[in-house]
């Protein structure tokens, strides 16, 4: 094949471009209006209309034709570009929120019709042009995943340069440059309006950069308040927020971990530094005088520094520095705070430097440094005394399970075992969590960390923990700490002593039994029945581990079902959904119906046609595809749309711990799995026989296998690798499975084209709505049995789809031979 663009070439590589764009961009525009499951439900449910496009063409074959192809394929371009614009513009001024009322539903339900529109738009050009020009299947799907390939890599340079909202523009103007150019001499009207609706959006583009007027207007429902500082980057949006009076204002501090004993003429001046719109933590003003600090002893987040001094401390995610400011308070003089977001970093030691102090930047015995916790800790080889990370994602407790679908790799067996394992024989763990009524965060924290001490040879864990918390009658906020050694008599004496001073509440405490403390939750979570207490608990408080880390996920999906049909009775499945986990369950139900209804439709339209859907064969006008054969070559379409995403999922899964960014694992991993795809594809249109598709189909099971078992291992061997060696061992360990994943699409499709020119747009269609099911199916198996399960729940659809295919030649081959 000569792989030197064309027309079309150029086209698909544009669009798809321009596609994955807007798509990478709407999740994190999304995370910021919306709340994290309503962003994931709206981006994936959206995603149906770029297989639904492939349904239209089917449905309309006589629209559809050849003779029109450049000028529908032009205006599906252009419609692209205007209505993915338009609808992000909706969206930045669209109040969501959780209110279940039903003005609010009405309006989430209009944002996930517009946001059909112009994926509809996108899914339907390329199925226009694969229905038309068939046999080059393999070399369209190469362009068309190169494209894919550099949106995901572009991604995040874009982002952080740009920001989300510009972004969308840039892919917007990419994809009215993918109109003129495959309308050329062809549609010379159609060219100079996607001409000027090119250099239309450049110019937004430009403008936006300097006048911000396409941007985020409401978030969570409520108009975005006064900011001193907006920054986005490709994994968050950081503000600022208050007016340059509150840069000098005080007031009373903010924390819901303080004592109801603070007193109340304490004041001071705060910034309030707030990310996508959900999380907050503070900004203190800082002058050097540390002892003005004082009253931050008052918050149980203080804890640990209430029992002894400390040498040597690890702050993760400092986020404005108010743990190190309490560290430093206490008079510890040797700080490390680990922040992942640069952002963050960047305002503290530009524009906000004078207000904090230069905190960030060069003070006396405070080093920052920007990576993940975890990936730090594996390059670290210096001991800690103390460990603490308080509300690390304080978001994920307030929107009431929210945040049940993210997967967190600090909060996982292994992490507490990385935290336990960097510790000096003395040294302890400080993890403050939300406490609400029943306290599943913290009890599940003590359960990670009983796992943890017991793999590190503790003989008595319960002599290890420590759980304090505030008391207020309506939100409290805990400090779980766990030592590496059992405390001893004088540290229980010194904690219990500040917490009575501070009237807060030791919900346990090693000593509690000789005290005669009534046993609660946490007594028996720790006694040597605590399997027992974990499996009659009404809310999953079970260990979590890196291959299944959602640490917020209380009420399993998968077990609410299960009660709720009577297979299997649980008190976990017997309570309520959490808002995550009902996205989940109607993002399943709806792209299961329409995956249904998209293989049913061809032949109710067949039928009122009073025909069937295709013809046979090339050359034999008369003869009509069995309408058994037509479903088979659907469903081999819709298994290896189910099989690509599932392992495009688990790979980024596996991977987040492994970059510690999971925007990172994000762009890397689709970067190279579309990449080498497309060179597959290539490969597979040298010698597109039908043994050769069977060999590939069989040689992916097998290495699904082999990843499945190999992948986790070797990934945990080399988390301690540079950021760059990562990124290579990545690409290395991905392209193999990659290559082999971008044969059966395009080879399939040749094959299905010369016996029927319908049957493409069928296939596509099929392909891509399996796709959008198969995300959905994806996560829920990877909550519910782990990563490894969805490798293996990949490697069952292309192996059924080695089935139909080998079942369909050998069909084809009786035929042509009877």
């Amino acid at each position: 094949m000569n792989l030197r663009p064309t027309r079309l070439d150029s086209g698909i590589f544009l669009i798809s471009f321009a596609v994955l764009l807007v798509e990478l961009s709407l999740t994190r525009i999304f995370s910021v209006t919306l709340y994290y499951h309503l962003s994931f439900m709206v981006v994936s449910l959206a995603m149906l209309g770029f297989g639904a496009g492939g349904l239209i063409i089917n449905l309309w074959p006589s629209f559809f034709r050849a003779d029109r192809m450049w000028g529908q394929l032009a205006a599906a371009a252009m419609l692209f570009a205007l209505t993915s614009t338009l609808v992000v513009g909706v969206a930045f001024n669209l109040p969501v929120s959780l209110d279940a009322s039903r003005g609010n539903l009405v309006r989430l339900a209009l944002l996930y019709m517009l946001c059909v529109i112009p994926f509809l738009t996108g899914g339907l050009l390329v199925a226009l042009i694969l229905t038309h020009r068939t046999e080059q299947a393999n070399r369209l799907y190469f362009f068309d995943l190169v494209g894919a390939s550099l949106g995901c890599l572009l991604f995040i340079p874009l982002t952080n340069w740009l920001g989300a909202p510009t972004a969308v523009l840039a892919g917007a103007t990419c994809a009215a440059l993918s109109a003129v150019v495959l309308a050329g001499r062809d549609a010379p009207n159609a060219r100079r309006i996607a001409l000027a609706l090119a250099c239309v959006l450049l110019l937004a583009c430009v403008a936006n950069r300097q006048w911000n007027f396409y941007d985020v207007r409401v978030t969570k429902g409520r108009a975005q308040p006064p900011m001193l500082a907006l920054g986005w980057n490709s994994f968050s949006r950081v503000e600022v927020l208050g007016t340059p009076d509150e840069m000098t204002t005080q007031r009373p501090p903010l924390s819901r971990g303080f004592s109801k004993n603070l007193p109340p003429d304490i004041r001071t001046t705060e910034l309030r530094l707030r990310y996508d719109a959900g999380a907050l933590t503070q900004i203190a003003r800082f002058d050097g005088d540390i002892s003005r600090f004082g009253y931050l002893r008052y918050d149980v987040a203080s804890a640990p520094y209430q029992m002894r001094a400390y040498h040597n401390i690890l702050v993760l995610g400092a986020g404005g520095g108010r743990d190190i400011l309490t560290a430093l308070n206490a008079g510890n003089r040797r700080v490390t705070g680990v922040e992942i977001n640069p952002l963050t970093i960047e305002l503290m030691r530009g524009k906000f430097r004078e207000f904090t102090g230069g905190l960030y930047d060069g003070y006396p015995g405070v080093r920052i440094v920007n990576d993940e916790g975890r990936t730090f800790l594996r390059g670290e080889r210096e001991p800690y005394d103390l460990i603490q990370a308080s509300l690390v994602d304080t978001w994920a407790a307030t929107t009431a399970g929210a945040y049940a679908l993210t997967e967190n790799n600090l909060y996982t067996v292994e992490a507490f075992g990385d935290y336990l394992r960097h510790l000096t024989p003395e040294g302890v763990i400080a993890f403050s969590r939300w406490f609400p009524a029943p306290p599943v965060e913290p009890l599940r924290v003590v359960t990670l960390a009983v796992e943890a001490l017991r793999r590190d040879g503790a003989q008595n864990p319960s002599a290890h923990v420590f759980v304090v918390r505030t008391n207020s009658p309506r939100v409290n906020l805990s400090t779980t700490l766990v030592k590496r050694t059992p405390f001893d008599a004088g540290e229980l004496e010194r904690l219990r002593a500040w917490a009575d001073e501070m009237d807060f509440v030791v919900a346990y405490a090693p000593d509690d039994a000789e005290r005669g403390v009534v046993p609660d939750e946490f007594h028996q979570l720790l006694s040597p029945r605590s399997a027992e207490f974990i499996a009659a608990y009404p809310y999953d408080i079970s260990a979590v581990y890196d291959d299944r880390p959602f640490f917020f996920d209380r009420v399993p999906l998968t077990r609410w079902l299960a009660h709720r049909f009577r297979i299997a009775r649980t008190p976990v499945g017997a309570g309520s959904l959490t808002l995550g986990g009902q996205s989940l369950f109607a993002s399943l139900i709806i792209s299961a119906l329409c995956t249904v209804l998209l293989l049913l439709l061809p032949f109710v339209a067949a039928r009122s046609r009073r025909t069937h859907a295709v013809e046979h064969a090339p050359g034999d006008d008369d003869a009509r595809m069995s309408r058994r054969r037509a479903l088979l070559y659907a469903l081999y379409f819709a298994c290896l749309g189910l099989g690509f995403i599932m392992v495009e999922i688990v790979l980024i899964q596996r991977f987040n711990l492994f970059f510690g960014y999971p925007v990172y694992s994000l762009s890397v991993v689709l970067f190279t799995i579309l990449l080498a795809s497309g060179l597959g594809s290539v490969i597979a249109g040298r010698w597109a026989e039908a043994r050769n598709l069977r060999r590939a189909l069989i040689a992916l099971c097998v290495l699904l296998l082999l990843y499945a078992a190999a992948l986790p291992v070797l990934l945990d061997a080399l988390l301690g690798e540079s950021t760059p060696a990562r990124i290579v061992i990545a690409v290395a360990l991905i392209a193999p499975l990659g290559i082999l994943l971008g044969m059966p699409f395009p080879t399939g499709l040749r094959f299905a084209g010369r016996e029927s020119k319908s049957l493409v747009s069928w296939a596509w269609a099929a392909n891509g709505v399996a796709s959008v099911f198969g995300s959905t199916l994806a996560v829920l198996i990877s909550m519910t049995y782990g990563f490894d399960a969805i490798f293996l729940t990949g490697a069952g659809a292309y192996l059924l789809a080695l089935v139909l295919i080998s079942s369909l030649q050998m069909q084809f081959v009786v035929n042509r031979e009877s």
